[in-house]
């Protein structure tokens, strides 16, 4: 016969199993009472699972990460240093935070800050801030000036939409020479203007270098020596030291650990040509990466020359441009 009871009933079978000559098996036990029991002898675990949500708790009420995030030329890490200097760093008790307190003092002693949002994210303090915009800057219009050279070069073409031209197509100019005069008008009524125009010349770009005529290459034989030694007292100890042999050689010294060592790798030199068309190339790069993208390029003249034991090469560049550039006029 299998029965459920409740354990204050326990006792009235039990007296009754005894009476009958019976006997009781107990199969399963349920409830909140067998739990505290059967806790009851797990104290430790009890004790440790207390103390572990304790500690959790009590770390809870701290803040342990400040973020902050800005928009333009304020950069969080001088955020981080004023906020530093508030006493507020990693660590800090939430209860002794004010975030109003903070938000006033931030936007109050930084000129660029205008809006401040600070809050308490968990164990993270947030703060969020919006920089002052700088009303643009109008720029007043040059009524008056001319157009002149910023470079050297030979005048290909002149285009004016205001002002006199000052120069003509195959003309050399000098960087600072007139291109385009502010004025307009016939003699007797000549009034000043700001120039505007284009004007394109051929401009010259050149660079040159020296490169000998043969370089050495080193390369390993395969063969390898190595000495092994301690280090004491800034002394070498050395446990096999055998002797180098090799003529030319490549050395690395391998000393991070107690015992260190001493890596002899063989090489060969051999003597090779060097390729005068690959620097000459090098040196035509050099001058594309510094022109910029409305530069026309017309014409590449690499030159090698040839000399005792190197080589001389220069690489020239044609390229037409519009050479002009504005000439201030302080405005009467």
């Amino acid at each position: 016969m299998t029965l459920e009871i409740r354990l204050c009933d326990y006792k009235v079978l039990e007296e009754i199993v005894r009476k009958t000559h019976s006997k009781i098996k107990i199969e399963k036990r349920r409830g909140i009472t067998f739990l505290l029991l059967k806790l009851r002898g797990r104290k430790v675990l009890i004790g440790g699972v207390l103390v572990f949500f304790g500690i959790l708790y009590y770390l809870s009420s701290f803040i342990w990460k400040i973020e902050i995030v800005t928009k333009h030329h304020l950069t969080p890490l001088e955020l981080r240093m004023l906020v530093k200097n508030y006493g507020i760093t990693p660590g800090i008790k939430k209860s002794t935070l004010n975030v109003e307190e903070l938000e006033d003092n931030i936007v109050k002693d930084t000129n660029e800050v205008m809006w401040v949002k600070a809050r308490i994210e968990g164990s993270k303090l947030s703060i969020e801030v919006v920089e002052r915009q700088a009303p643009p800057k109008i720029k007043e219009q040059q009524l008056t000036g001319n157009i002149v050279a910023k470079m050297d070069g030979v005048i290909e073409r002149v285009y004016t939409t205001s002002g006199t031209a000052a120069t003509e197509s195959g003309k050399i100019v000098k960087k600072g020479d007139l291109l385009v005069k502010g004025e307009q008008g016939k003699e007797g009524k000549v009034y000043t203007i700001k120039a505007e125009g284009k004007v394109y010349a051929r401009t010259f770009y050149e660079e040159t270098a020296e490169l000998p005529m043969t370089t050495v290459e080193t390369v390993r034989t395969g063969k390898i020596l190595k000495n092994y030694y301690v280090t004491f007292k800034d002394k070498k100890y050395y446990l096999k030291n055998s002797l180098n042999n090799f003529e030319f050689y490549d050395k690395i010294e391998n000393n991070r650990g107690i015992i260190n060592s001493d890596v002899y790798y063989e090489v060969n030199q051999n003597e090779k040509p060097t390729d005068p068309e690959a620097l000459a190339k090098e040196l035509e790069n050099k001058i594309r990466l510094n022109l910029d993208k409305s530069v026309k390029i017309i014409e590449v003249t690499p030159k090698i020359e040839k000399l005792q034991d190197k080589y001389l090469i220069k690489v020239l560049i044609i390229a037409e441009e519009d050479i002009g550039m504005d000439e201030v006029v302080p405005n009467q």
